[in-house]
């Protein structure tokens, strides 16, 4: 067998290996959108921040989260049926992202935090109207 043919298990592990937590497109995507539009003096990845949004406004209690619609499983009832492979493991996976993604999400809003997630699609078909909201509830602070 040659060496350089890899086997479908290998090809998905290696392909799960460069999936990344941040500095993903979106993130990258809608950073840009932020510096075109003035929209400045924000942290990415806080740590300190509870679910460490991938940017926040600490003194003005602001996170946003980019969510990409496969991991945090967008339109799940649908979604789920696509699942081929692996199916308890990805259904279990993704499931407990989307009760920690509200858990996070109704603890900020309880310290106060105004909270803003945008779906990948949103982020790549329109960056500037994602922006745009952010700007908005930064003028509301």
């Amino acid at each position: 067998m040659n060496s350089s043919i890899k086997s479908k298990k290998e090809i998905i592990s290696y392909k799960m290996s460069r999936v990344r937590a941040k500095n993903t497109g979106i993130e990258n995507e809608l950073a840009s959108a932020l510096s075109k539009n003035g929209i400045r003096g924000y942290r990415r990845n806080a740590r300190r921040i509870l679910g460490t949004p991938d940017f926040s406004w600490r003194g003005r209690k602001i996170a946003v989260f980019c969510d990409s619609s496969f991991w945090h499983g967008y339109d799940w009832k649908n979604q789920i049926k696509t699942i081929k492979t692996r199916k308890k493991f990805w259904i279990n996976k993704i499931e407990m992202n989307i009760s920690r993604d509200k858990r996070i999400s109704r603890e900020l809003r309880k310290d106060g935090w105004k909270v803003l997630r945008f779906w990948d699609f949103s982020i790549n078909k329109n960056s500037n109207q994602c922006a745009f909201k952010i700007k908005k509830a930064l003028s509301n602070t």
